[in-house]
This record gives structure tokens, C-alpha cells and sequence, in this order.
């Protein structure tokens, strides 16, 4: 619920005081909904337990998740806006007997890992690159927050025991995306973020190919890559999230 509530405010928070302008033709705005189908890969270990693969052990397989966007671009000086979310939630039952923390989980026992992903991006367009191309391609930069919210949560197969962690990282990063748009309706699109800190590093990659299909109104597919590495909070994780998805939305 809070993920749609983080996307209906921030809708809220820059569409009224830039209605006027809509108006005017001066702001432009795309948003979008669709499903994601990562592969998870990589390793997940908490407090010093047991370092484990989330496919072999963990039991981690493909799931479909929802994502939302929407992006904003403004007047003047005023940077642009994107906000996106991306919520994922993968169950499995461990193949063998796992120490999460200081508590051992017999083999079987259930599994769950919990990620929802905001991102809260500023960026500019690169002056010119539309007018020297007749706007045929895009070119934007700037600086991206991601809010990873992350839990970790065992149910032993015997006991029936439950151990829940949890942590909140906040991680900033650099934002570049670049759109072509081709004839027919088509276009070309790819965005990049990424930054390498003390506490974390993550690398989100997507490239999208785009059709209008009437109106306001387009429907979107690609290939979207996210890896991330927390050491935070007793939690020691290096994950690898990468598949298709599709989505439809409108740009005005």
C-alpha cells in the first residue's frame, strides 16, 4: 500500500503547483505501470550466519512484481523529476539446514526476502542535443536517491519459530538516460544508475523500446539489470535482479 501512497503524493506534490504551466505546454509528463520478471541471483547472509545462494538454498525463483514511474519535466531552471518504484517479495523453503544470525533453520523451512526500491531522481536535459537532432534524441544527467527497504524473514519447518529482520538504506547515485526516437511511433530508450559507497553499491540498468499507440497512450517493453550489495546493519548481501518486463502508460 505505501508504495502506490509514495507514487499518488508525489503525482500530487508536483502536478498542482505545475498545472498552470501544463497548460501552457510547458511541462511535460509520462508515467507508467507495468510488471517486472527478475531471475534473483547472488548470496544473502545476516549478523555473520550462514552466506547462502537465494536460488540454490535460499529456494528464490523467477517472480512477477509491479513497478510504477513517472516522470516530470519542468521549465526554466527547475530540475526534472522521476519517481519510481519497484516492489519485490520472493519465497522459498531452504534446501539445507541455514544459521540466520545467531538461530539455526532446519533444511525446508520457510523463506522470504522483501524488497521495495523508491527512487527520487533531479535531472536536466543536455542543452541543444533535441535541437541539433530535431528532436529525434535525448540526452539527461543528474542525481538519483534510492530508498531500499529490505526484510528478511525465516519460519522454521519443526518449531514453526519466525525470525524477521529488517533495514532501511537510503543510497545515493548518478542518473544518465538517453531516448531515440525513431519513425512509426517508436522509440529507443535507456536509463542508468549507479554509484559505489562505503555502505552499499548498486548498479540499475534498463533499456526500453517504446510505441505510441494512439493518442496520449503507449505501451513499452525491455530488459531491466539491478544488482545490489548492502553491508549495513548486520546485513552482508550481494544480489543480482535482472529480466523482461512490459508496461503501458501515457506522456502528454
Amino acid at each position: 500500500m505505501k508504495r502506490w501512497l509514495f507514487i499518488l503524493l508525489a503525482v500530487a506534490a508536483v502536478m498542482v503547483p505545475g498545472r498552470s504551466f501544463a497548460l501552457l505546454g510547458l511541462v511535460s509528463v509520462e508515467g507508467a505501470v507495468g510488471g517486472f520478471m527478475p531471475t534473483p541471483s547472488g548470496d544473502f547472509q545476516y549478523n555473520g550466519g550462514t552466506s547462502g545462494d537465494v536460488e540454490s538454498i535460499l529456494g528464490f525463483d523467477d517472480e512477477v512484481f509491479p513497478a510504477a514511474r513517472l516522470r516530470v519535466e519542468l521549465p526554466l531552471v527547475i530540475p526534472n523529476v522521476y519517481l519510481m518504484t519497484t516492489p519485490m517479495e520472493f519465497e522459498g523453503n531452504l534446501t539445507e539446514e541455514f544459521k540466520f544470525g545467531d538461530d539455526t533453520f532446519t533444511a525446508n523451512s520457510e523463506t522470504k526476502l522483501t524488497l521495495e526500491q523508491y527512487d527520487i531522481g533531479l535531472f536536466y536535459g543536455v542543452p541543444f542535443v533535441g535541437l541539433a537532432t530535431l528532436g529525434r534524441v535525448g540526452l539527461d544527467v543528474g542525481l538519483n536517491v534510492r530508498v531500499l527497504d529490505m526484510e528478511a524473514e525465516m519460519t522454521d519447518s519443526v518449531s514453526s519459530e519466525t525470525r524477521t529482520e529488517s533495514v532501511t538504506v537510503p543510497v545515493p547515485m548518478l542518473f544518465v538516460a538517453g531516448q531515440l526516437n525513431l519513425i512509426g511511433g517508436f522509440a529507443l530508450e535507456a536509463e542508468v544508475r549507479g554509484l559505489d559507497v562505503s555502505y552499499a553499491r548498486i548498479i540499475s540498468a534498463i533499456g526500453r523500446v517504446k510505441y505510441n499507440t494512439m493518442g496520449p497512450f503507449f505501451v513499452a517493453a525491455g530488459y531491466r539489470h539491478e544488482e545490489v550489495e548492502v553491508d549495513e546493519d548486520d546485513f552482508d548481501v550481494d544480489l543480482t535482479f535482472a529480466g523482461p518486463f512490459a508496461e503501458v502508460g501515457f506522456s502528454f
